[in-house]
């Protein structure tokens, strides 16, 4: 086991490096180095000699500004916009192949092709003329003559009959039209078409079999008219026989040749099709089965607002969590018509594919299969119209920095595209989140940031993390109708499951304050809506020009040459005796929108009497109300004995802060091992009634002071014991074969507070060793432990001292490749739980992060409560707040999308408020900001309406509470008792308190019972 200590250096195995060095004897050059050295500092540059650059002429030049732009494009579509019209006259003229051809056919014949030439000619001098021998040579030049040439001759003598040889130059205006048709159907970027790969693939391989049937239709036709004398014969017939005969052997024609030109011809069409119909044939289902109908472009109807998300992968424990609490009717009505557009190169896979066809999501949203990098995508979903983009990052994956980069990069082409739409961001690492701030988007979440402090939060507030997810997770009627079907079920207690829906019914919303809370401090504002309406205010937000003064006396600087913003607002959560002025926005807890609603339109009535008739208790209150009501002065911690409160002031509410710095500047300043083992000695001292543990694998400290690799090596060498006496500390489970958990600085962050009573030890137990910057970041933090082995193995168990830990952290694999099969992804979690659960004979409080959230309900001691129709957030384990998965977050990054300030007020709940950064350049101070914390309820309170201890927190300690951590003991039916915890968030002001709650509380500073 290592200690990681300040300015310590990581004891890690680091890889062979080959250094070399670049010889220096003059023997191996011209020139000595001092001469080299002096040359190229005074070598003067000369104009190299260059070959003649070549010039192009203006028609290459031409040609390539013409492929270059739409107007060859259409050049190309009038070219064969005149030999289609020559076509049609020809078929138009087979009718009078027996007489004279009408004079307005010869005329309009002769305009065409006068017209076709007038528009050739120039595209053949610019596009392939290098020499005059090119008119000969190339096919083009040589089609358009024949193409030309019967029109002339039909011009000088009308009569079939005495030209009958030009019936075999008519065949050659089709094949020209191929060719030309051709042209214009290929796939281009400056193409006016805008045809895709697939149809331009189908158009060409269709316009191939129409122009192979028709040129032998004409060639068969006029040879039968004008040397067989066919009496019958039209040109529509001639088309039907050439295409029965390629495609059944002319077996169902009734017209069969009968002599030996008209059958050598079908031979020859015949032939020509079996070569080239089945090779195109192929080719076409290839690029068809390519073809997705997931290409279809994005279309909406009038005004409808659409959104798009992008992910590297389409995660459906992600994707499921993000739409269902997107269209949740909590929302309100604006998101019926709201289409979400999925934008990813690649196909959906089959339960993405399954998931999307249920009918809830059929209708309202849109797979399209595309790049985010790429205009053509973007404009295919519509994304200029688009009202935001989410930007989703893979949760699990071992190449963070690539998704993030990648990430980011499809960040800057948005913002390139279009620059309205607002961006909602997932990183997964913190130090990415400076690149995406620089693209100003509306919310940033991190991952890895997020899950760990909500994880470090759990361990010093049980429940944290239920609490945190009913808050930013909107709770269906559905969901609570399956809750209640379990009512009868074995091991779960009816007023259990209905106090439960009451707490995740509720969220977080903002709201205006009325005008009739101008001039009240946050505190009565706060007691004045949870009597009158039944909702918390626990935050609220001021005008960022109004917070240019000093914080600590809330002025209001009037005389301050900022502009005025009253879309930024800065977050306090409980500002305890701030005086609301009437600008200000709130965010308070409600079961609806509507009842949030009410705030801003409250003017006063309805408050509730605290000495209302009381729910029949449980047991005989020790105090009245009025005695508690009226106890100002008295700490609400020490009221046990029945004869009133303490007299001394608070005198059992303290509020402890970090050890001295000096202490820890002096305990990080030791130089010898001598003396760091001696302080160890002195602090397991402490602890010596307690057995110690001693694990086979060898334990060692660094001095900081000496960390060469030699001193190192020699720790190691000659182990010195340092935590055999640890106890009460927190068990980091990390069973990832291939790294270390990243980012643990942010777990450990949250848990070094100055406003928490102690340093709880933490101890890492892992397969890997950090890395030298991962040791370096964590070393910054006092108490921390590494031990190296593997948490599923009952002996590395041993190794953490788990008998020993008062809480245990299991984090899942990040780099684990999720797979479209079972959900087995969770199954080391899971036997990492278990051996923990037995090995500890005293109850020990177990996180456990899941990837698959669906696997949650499996983390129960008891087999009657699993039920294969559970769903996730209805399991035992999460309603106690002990399981965690990152699909979590996704809910909070949908929701910022309707409540702005969402992630600022979860920010400021992990980490504390942020200096201000004000328009003028100055920075101010963070302002001192609350805290989440757990209290017992005070004895003299057990058996009273919660609503009263609700006021008296509020009132008398400044401390906004959000709700109840319940402990209720239920009888299972083979008579055993066991115990079920669960979050109660924003209880009912009737709820009776009992002995075993717990209250969720906002407060400055940390409360000790003693």
């Amino acid at each position: 086991m290592s200690r990681i200590t300040s300015n310590s250096e990581p004891l890690v195995e680091e890889p062979p490096q080959v250094t070399f060095r670049i010889p220096t004897n003059s023997t191996s050059s011209s020139r000595a180095s001092s001469v080299i050295s002096i040359a190229s500092a005074n070598f003067t540059l000369k104009q190299p000699r260059y070959h003649t650059l070549y010039k192009p002429s203006w028609r290459e030049q031409l040609a390539v500004e013409l492929d270059n732009s739409a107007i060859g494009s259409i050049w190309k579509l009038v070219d064969a916009f005149f030999n289609i019209l020559l076509c049609v006259v020809y078929v138009a003229n087979t009718s009078h192949m027996k007489g004279t051809l009408p004079t307005l056919n010869i005329w309009f014949e002769v305009v065409l092709s006068i017209l076709l030439l007038l528009e050739y000619i120039p595209k053949f001098y610019i596009y392939e003329f290098y020499s005059w021998r090119s008119i000969f040579t190339s096919p083009t030049p040589i089609l358009t003559v024949l193409t030309i040439y019967p029109v002339v001759a039909t011009a000088i003598d009308p009569v079939f009959q005495q030209t009958r040889y030009i019936v075999f130059f008519y065949p050659f205006r089709f094949i020209r039209c191929y060719f030309s048709v051709c042209d214009c159907l290929v796939r281009s970027e400056k193409s006016v078409l805008k045809l895709g790969q697939v149809t331009s693939r189908f158009l060409i391989f269709l316009q191939s079999i129409i122009f192979l049937v028709l040129t032998g239709s004409s060639l068969l036709h006029g040879v039968e008219n004008a040397y067989m004398k066919a009496q019958n014969l039209t040109f529509l017939d001639a088309v039907f026989f050439t295409t029965i005969m390629l495609g059944t052997v002319g077996y169902l024609s009734d017209i069969v040749p009968d002599n030996a030109f008209p059958r050598i011809l079908l031979l020859a069409i015949f032939t020509t099709g079996l070569i080239f119909i089945p090779y195109s044939i192929s080719e076409l289902i290839a690029l068809i089965r390519s073809k997705s109908v997931y290409d279809k472009p994005f279309k909406k109807i009038s005004q409808q607002p659409h959104v798009i998300i992008i992910a590297p992968t389409i995660e459906l424990p992600s994707l499921r969590h993000f739409l269902k609490e997107f269209y949740s009717t909590a929302h309100g009505s604006a998101t019926v018509n709201t289409k979400v557009v999925i934008l990813n190169p690649v196909e959906p896979t089959d339960r993405v594919r399954t998931f999307l066809s249920d009918p809830v999501f059929a209708h309202r949203v849109q797979y399209v299969r595309g790049s985010s990098l790429e205009a053509r995508s973007l404009e295919k979903a519509d994304a200029k119209n688009a009202s935001a983009y989410f930007i989703l990052a893979k949760k699990y994956t071992q190449q963070s920095e690539i998704i993030d980069a990648e990430n980011v990069l499809k960040t800057i082409a948005l913002r390139k595209f279009n620059q309205g739409p607002k961006l909602y961001i997932q990183c997964i690492l913190p130090e990415n989140k400076v690149h995406f701030e620089s693209l100003n988007p509306e919310q940033i979440i991190c991952t890895d940031e997020l899950k760990l402090a909500i994880l470090a939060h759990s361990c010093l507030t049980p429940g944290f993390s239920t609490l945190i997810y009913g808050l930013t997770t909107s709770f269906t009627f559905e969901s609570a109708h399956e809750l209640r079907k379990r009512q009868n079920s074995d091991g779960f207690d009816t007023n259990a499951i209905e106090d439960y829906i009451t707490g995740m019914s509720q969220s977080i919303y903002t709201t205006t304050l009325s005008e009739y809370f101008s001039g009240r401090t946050f505190l009565e504002v706060a007691v004045r809506l949870y009597d009158s309406l039944g909702i918390v205010l626990f935050a609220i937000g001021i005008p960022k020009q109004r917070s240019i003064g000093r914080y600590a006396g809330w002025s209001y600087d009037q005389n301050s040459e900022e502009e005025e913003d009253t879309v930024n607002y800065m977050v306090l959560i409980n500002p305890g005796d701030y005086t609301v002025k009437g600008d200000e926005i709130g965010f308070v807890i409600a079961s609806h929108s509507s009842i949030a609603d009410d705030v801003s339109s409250y003017e006063g009535g309805n408050q509730r009497n605290e000495r209302q008739a009381q729910v029949q208790p449980e047991r005989q209150p020790l105090l009245s109300a009025d005695v508690l009501k009226n106890n100002s002065g008295g700490g609400y911690f020490d009221i046990k004995k029945k004869g009133g409160p303490s007299t001394t002031p608070d005198a059992q509410l303290e509020y402890p802060h970090r050890p001295d710095s000096s202490t820890m500047r002096r305990h990080r300043a030791m130089s010898t091992p001598d003396q760091r083992n001696d302080h160890q000695a002195h602090h397991s001292s402490h602890h010596s009634s307690h057995p110690s543990h001693h694990p086979p694998h060898p334990s060692y400290t660094i001095d900081p002071a000496s960390t060469t690799l030699a001193n190192i090596v020699h720790e190691i060498e000659h182990p010195n014991s340092v935590v055999d006496t640890i106890i009460g500390h927190i068990l980091i489970c990390d069973y990832s074969p291939t790294i270390f958990p990243r980012n643990l600085d942010c777990f450990v962050s949250p848990l070094r507070k100055p406003y928490l009573e102690k340093i709880i030890p933490i101890v890492i137990l892992s397969l890997v060793r950090p890395s030298q910057s991962q040791w370096k970041i964590l070393s910054h933090f006092d108490q921390i432990y590494f031990v190296q082995g593997n948490p599923m193995t009952r002996e590395g168990l041993e190794l953490g001292r788990v008998k020993h830990a008062k809480q245990a952290v299991i984090l899942a694999d990040s780099t684990r490749i999720l797979r479209n099969g079972e959900k087995t992804e969770d199954a080391s979690a899971m036997l990492v739980y278990l051996n923990i659960k037995a090995m500890c004979k005293v109850d020990i409080d177990v996180f456990v992060e899941f990837v698959h959230m669906d696997n949650m309900k499996f983390m129960s001691e008891d087999a009657s409560a699993i039920d294969k129709n559970m769903k996730a957030h209805h399991s035992p384990a999460f309603m106690a707040g002990t399981c965690f998965t990152l699909s979590m977050l996704d809910s909070i990054i949908c929701q910022s999308f309707y409540q702005p300030h969402l992630v600022a007020i979860i920010q400021h709940l992990l980490f504390g408020a942020r200096p201000l950064h004000l328009l003028s350049g100055a920075t101010c101070p963070a302002p001192v900001y609350s805290h989440c914390f757990q209290i017992s309820v005070p004895e003299a309170y057990i058996g009273f309406q919660y609503g009263v201890l609700f006021k008296y927190l509020v009132e008398e300690k400044k401390v906004i509470p959000l709700g109840l951590y319940r402990t209720k003991r239920v009888k299972t039916s083979d008579s055993n008792i066991k115990s079920i915890k669960y979050v109660y968030t924003c209880p009912k002001y009737n709820v009776c308190l009992r002995d075993s709650d717990k209250v969720f509380i906002l407060s400055k500073r940390m409360p000790v019972c003693q």
